[in-house]
């Protein structure tokens, strides 16, 4: 089955292009588009229950998933587009501890819900030139990905979308961003087979502030700030590592150095630190911390080898404190290291972590990727009567791209437990990707 749907996405491939566009009048016109991405992967069971000997010998979890995209833009002359999106993802499990392996909404089972990913319009040139307004549903990030990258973390990167206002200023040297946005914690506009997806931990506001200013190509700078207020009643009950009542009142505040002083280097240095009120009128004190440094290396030129060395630290909590002394990754619960064995492990919650990661990446032939990375990871709070020492991970992807519409990846990933595990065994994932664009 895998075999045959992937020669079917290249067939597809050969046939269309990346978009298509259809003129209206003199002013109007109509661009569609369409993209399947399939993803084989496993993993596991230990990947999430490290210390369990059961999980140890359990049969490894096995999937395809499927995920189809149509789109659609109108754009009148350069001032505003309408954009329209449309998903759909379904698992077919075909190995996994349960019995059956399909289970309804558990896994996913064809047909599939169908959802807006995105619905929006775009003034281009709202009020001034260099500022433009965007208003409805559409995916955002900022930075690195550590604020905002993921709204919609339940669901597995179906979706990425925020709902609300988002108004940009751009020139030469500064870019601003300004949004509000309020994300329910399960979808309200399905089209199609509605499964009542939970897609967050509850009810999100958010309202924030995004500055960057470019000195120089040496030196840039990020600044932010952003209030959310989180309404964990719908319903109330406990994700796996996240607190069982996830309702706050956070303000996040940071700024970001970064920039390429040279050929040979770049670099980029985050720290963030986070207030406002937890569900235990106690207070919130996460604070986060990234600093990254690459090397161009000037050898083996014509493969473009880059060194990379990066600490990240997400506080963590101590145990019996009224305070919420842990980073709340609350829009940004995604794989952010392109391996997705730890997000699996830690359920997508970035806290209480420290990594190490050292990462090497080249290009051995023309649109082919190659990525090492091994990360040593921490806690920085101790947990119990084990130790700090969360494991060490072995990764590595590579991808390659076809052609403007056609490209694969494979992705696998290794960790072997340290002493915050009293028994812990080792685990892998692995991933098989081909996505087409119509």
């Amino acid at each position: 089955m895998n075999k045959h749907l992937l020669a079917l996405v290249a067939f597809l491939a050969l046939l269309v292009s990346a978009e298509q566009t259809f003129p209206l009048s003199e002013d109007l016109k109509l661009r569609l588009g369409a993209s399947a991405r399939l993803r084989w992967e496993f993993f596991d069971q230990s990947v999430i229950f490290p210390n369990d000997d059961e999980a140890a010998d359990a049969v490894r979890n096995q999937y395809l998933r499927v995920r189809a995209r149509a789109w659609a833009a109108l754009d009148y002359q350069d001032d505003f587009t309408v954009n329209v999106a449309l998903n759909s993802r379904f698992h077919k499990v075909s190995n996994s501890p349960s019995n059956p392996n399909d289970q309804d909404a558990k896994t996913w089972e064809f047909p599939e819900e169908v959802v807006f990913d995105a619905l929006n319009v775009v003034f281009h040139h709202f009020l001034v030139e260099n500022l433009s307004l965007t208003l409805g549903r559409q995916n955002f990030g900022l930075g690195n990905g550590l604020i905002i990258s993921d709204a919609t973390p339940f669901d597995q990167g179906r979706t990425m979308y925020m709902d609300g206002l988002f108004l940009k200023y751009k020139d030469e040297i500064d870019v601003a961003h300004l949004f509000v946005t309020y994300n329910r914690w399960k979808d309200d506009l399905v089209c199609i087979n509605d499964k009542n997806r939970r897609l967050h931990c509850g009810d999100v506001f958010t309202a924030g502030v995004y500055w960057t200013h470019t000195f120089s190509k040496a030196f840039q700078t990020d600044l932010y700030y952003l209030f959310n207020d989180v309404d964990d009643n719908h319903p109330l009950e406990r994700e796996r590592n996240h607190y069982l009542d996830a309702s706050t009142s956070l303000h996040t505040a940071g700024f970001r150095l970064f920039g390429q002083p040279c050929d040979l280097i770049d670099y980029s240095l985050e720290l963030a630190k986070q207030a406002g009120r937890n569900d235990k009128h106690g207070d919130n004190k996460g604070d986060m911390a990234d600093a990254r440094l690459n090397f161009h290396l000037p050898v083996f030129e014509e493969i473009k080898p880059v060194l990379g060395f990066e600490f990240v630290h997400f506080s963590g909590d101590k145990q019996g404190s009224k305070d919420s002394r842990g980073w709340n990754s609350l829009l940004s619960k995604a794989p952010l290291w392109t391996e997705e064995l730890m997000p699996i492990l830690l359920n997508g919650n970035w806290t209480n972590l420290n990594g190490f990661h050292n990462t090497l990446r080249f290009t051995p032939y023309k649109d082919i990727s190659v990525l090492f990375d091994i990360t040593d990871y921490r806690l920085d709070e101790q947990q119990d009567m084990s130790g700090k020492h969360l494991g060490l991970l072995f990764s590595t992807s590579l991808g390659y791209k076809y052609s403007d519409n056609l490209s694969f990846a494979f992705q696998y990933a290794h960790f072997r437990p340290g002493n915050a595990y009293n028994n812990g065994h080792n685990s892998n994932w692995g991933r098989l990707e081909a996505t087409v664009s119509f």
